[in-house]
């Protein structure tokens, strides 16, 4: 199933904003968990950080329109 998912990463101090459209499987079970599997390693850009932090946001996903909005952070 596919989503679109807006993300933002902190890194000392300044913020990186971009949005992707990919696939994801079905959520089940906690969505923390799934969010992590699915969405977290999309984060970042591939680089170690001291100090980060990493946020995403659904924006679409037609199959579960109940988690448009939802937001997940990590880091900090």
């Amino acid at each position: 199933m596919q989503i679109t998912v807006d993300f933002t990463d902190l890194y000392d101090g300044s913020e990186y904003k971009r949005t992707e459209t990919f696939d994801v499987e079905p959520p089940s079970g906690d969505l923390d968990d799934w969010a992590y599997d699915n969405i977290f390693p999309r984060t970042g850009d591939g680089r170690a950080h001291e100090r980060a932090a990493y946020f995403a946001t659904i924006t679409v996903f037609a199959d579960r329109p109940d988690l448009v909005g939802r937001e997940f952070e990590w880091g900090l």
